[in-house]
């Protein structure tokens, strides 16, 4: 029975139990699922019924599992949040990285390891992981600032750990002279460059010409494997290359794209949980009866767990004059051990820096704070104070009405509604108008096909749309009434860009539904992969829209370029600079904000200049009069010299 195992579909079939039911086990007793997988791979390891044995088979799985994991945690640091709180955060990361990896070595020494493992020892503590994050999420107040700067910390330990585990590795394999750690060094800046920075620039390059969602998958997995062999390369450990190229990629996409969504639903649901496996299977949870010393070493590494990040909370509370509340959270918060410690352990143990006590007793210690970090952040963070009002959602993105006529045309327009959508906490209405004519029933069931194939179009497994069929006397009609009914904040419509002799400024039904509706509507000529995108471009000619208008027209692309990921560049009219520079400074902008005059009136000469790789927003105000008298022939001009993404964003009061 036990060799059936081993062979490919037993083996597969035993993992993919394990990684299913053990995580379901484990949160019906409200422990995290982390847990219930390091102890599955416990009991299916040589250590304990001998299930599966630890072969080549199973490490290449769980090296592809440490690059995921390592790539993830690249992924989920909020630069944005970090600049923020940077000032806070950079105080509580320094006191809570050097502490713990002071103790860390201190615990090292009398253990009697080398100078090495010491170092590497005291990064294993130094790092910590937001398992706890989720609950305060629910909560509602991860916007109180404790929470933010502990956030922020876990940039600079995690980037820290990580340079200490380079340069270790770096020593450990090759000559410990002065003059290697010399070339080690210039080797890791050179590669931290060429990843950081070069590979957004390429990423952006090779998007903007290729679409679809396995070629964006597949290029985000190349890049991902380039940085990681490219660290092996220059001397380091793969995980650096993994976690930098996910600095790099979360610099590149959309923080809700669906392609990350892609690379991180493959990586959360099978590899990463077979690291975590391949962490258990190689613990021995025997070693505490047979070992009495592996006990004490047990205890060491636990209450410097504990310790040290408590002294560190304690003080950074004191220094801000945090509430008991926020101390205890913070404190629950940073205390885990899991993302970045449990690779630093397995490379030890690989690497002779450890032996199996060390391992074994740590890896006890990551079970543990993985249980009482979500229990002390569940019993404080509801005294949370948070400030509702800091970048509460924008309005306009609250609920987005996107008309559909054809969902693969229009997968550019359905993907840029659920970028929005997702970045505010907003949601997707969808709307397939039959014109009644009659024959009722047949028009709603083509068009509850058409749309059903929406979901396809969109490409996210985690995308949430609501879908309607809708009957009425004209589309214009149809699409008016439904967004009354929904109580829509935004109509988000497609656009030729080209005007017919049958056609007025936009096209019948688009200028029925601008004219006729009284909320916002966003009209969209998107050529270009979202991807691709570089910058949001707000053109502001002069008298386009009133002064009063001009802090929700600011607001609103702020967002946009936020949920896109991308620097906001604001050309304007000199009327308007003092006031913008006046509503940046209001606004607490923290985003990349760069405001031009605007020059030569938008001349043709000027557009053809302008990179595709922007996406151009123009604003409308006002009646069809209005718009005619202060933009002209503009949103033509615009779709006839620009080849790149265009947007008229039209405010109707």
């Amino acid at each position: 029975m036990i060799e059936l195992f081993n062979k490919p579909v037993g083996f597969f079939l035993l993992i993919m139990t394990i990684i299913l039911v053990t995580p379901l086990l484990s949160e019906r007793v409200r422990l995290p699922g982390i847990v219930g997988i390091i102890l599955g791979g416990m009991l299916i390891g040589p250590h304990g019924f001998g299930l599966i044995q630890d072969g080549d088979r199973m490490q290449f799985l769980s090296t592809i599992g440490l690059v995921y994991l390592m790539f993830s945690a690249g992924l989920e640091v909020d630069i944005n949040q970090f600049m923020r709180v940077r000032g806070r955060a950079l105080v509580f990361g320094v006191i809570t990285f050097t502490l713990p990896q002071l103790m860390g070595m201190g615990l090292g020494y009398l253990l009697g390891l080398n100078w090495l493992g010491m170092i590497l020892l005291g990064s294993a503590f130094a790092s910590h992981t937001l398992i706890a994050f989720p609950i305060l999420t629910r909560l509602g107040v991860t916007r109180n600032e404790a929470i933010a700067v502990t956030a922020g910390a876990t940039v600079l330990t995690d980037i820290g750990a990580f340079i200490i585990l380079a340069i270790v590795l770096g020593a450990k394999t090759g000559e410990i002279t002065l003059g290697y750690f010399i070339q080690l060094f210039v080797l890791l800046v050179i590669f931290t460059l060429l990843i950081v920075f070069g590979l957004p620039r390429l990423s952006k390059f090779f998007l903007q010409r290729f679409s679809g969602r396995a070629v964006e998958f597949q290029f985000i997995i190349v890049a991902l494997f380039v940085a990681a062999f490219g660290a092996e390369l220059i001397g380091v450990h793969e995980v650096v290359g993994a976690f930098l190229a996910g600095l790099a990629v979360n610099a590149t996409l959309p923080r809700h794209s669906p392609v990350t969504g892609h690379v991180l639903f493959i990586g959360e649901s099978f590899f990463i949980p077979v690291f975590l496996l391949y962490s258990g299977m190689i613990t021995d949870p025997f070693s505490f009866l047979d070992n009495s010393q592996t006990v004490v070493v047990a205890l060491g590494v636990t209450v410097v767990a504990y310790i040290s990040k408590l002294i560190a909370a304690w003080i950074t509370a004191r220094i801000f004059k945090y509430t008991q509340a926020e101390f205890w959270t913070a404190y629950g918060l940073s205390h885990a051990q899991a993302a970045v410690t449990i690779p630093t352990l397995v490379i030890g143990l690989q690497t002779g820096l450890f032996d199996s006590t060390l391992f074994n007793a740590a890896i006890l210690m990551i079970l543990l704070t993985s249980i009482t970090s979500p229990l002390l952040v569940q019993r404080f963070a509801p005294g949370l104070q948070t400030d509702s009002g800091d970048e509460a959602p924008a309005p306009l993105f609250g609920r987005i009405l996107v008309p559909v006529s054809n969902p693969k045309s229009e997968e550019q327009l359905i993907g840029l509604a659920t970028l929005l959508a997702k970045a505010h906490a907003g949601n997707v209405i969808a709307v397939s108008v039959a014109k009644d004519r009659g024959a009722q029933e047949n028009s709603l069931t083509l068009h509850r096909e058409l749309l059903g194939r929406v979901r396809e179009a969109l490409g996210d497994p985690e995308g949430e749309i609501e879908l309607i069929p809708r009957l009425a006397a004209t589309h214009a009609q149809g699409i008016l009434y439904t967004a009354r009914e929904k109580n829509a904040s935004l109509i988000l419509m497609g656009w030729r860009g080209k005007r017919t002799l049958r056609e007025s400024v936009f096209g019948t039904v688009l200028d029925e539904v601008l004219w006729g509706s009284d909320t916002p509507v966003m009209v969209g000529k998107l050529p270009l992969p979202l991807n691709g995108t570089q910058r949001v471009a707000f053109i502001l000619p002069a008298k386009a829209i009133p002064h009063i208008v001009l802090r929700r027209m600011l607001e609103s692309n702020l967002y946009l370029a936020k949920a896109l990921n991308v620097p906001l560049i604001v050309r304007a009219d000199v009327s308007y600079l003092q006031s913008i520079e006046a509503l940046r400074v209001a606004l607490g902008v923290d985003h990349p904000f760069d405001v031009e005059p605007l020059k030569d009136q938008l001349k043709p000469a000027v557009l053809e200049q302008e990179s595709v790789s922007s996406f151009m927003v123009v604003p409308g105000f006002g009646s069809r009069k209005r718009v005619a008298d202060t933009l002209g022939n503009l949103p033509e001009q615009l779709a006839a010299s620009f080849e790149g993404n265009l947007a008229i964003l039209h405010f109707d009061k």
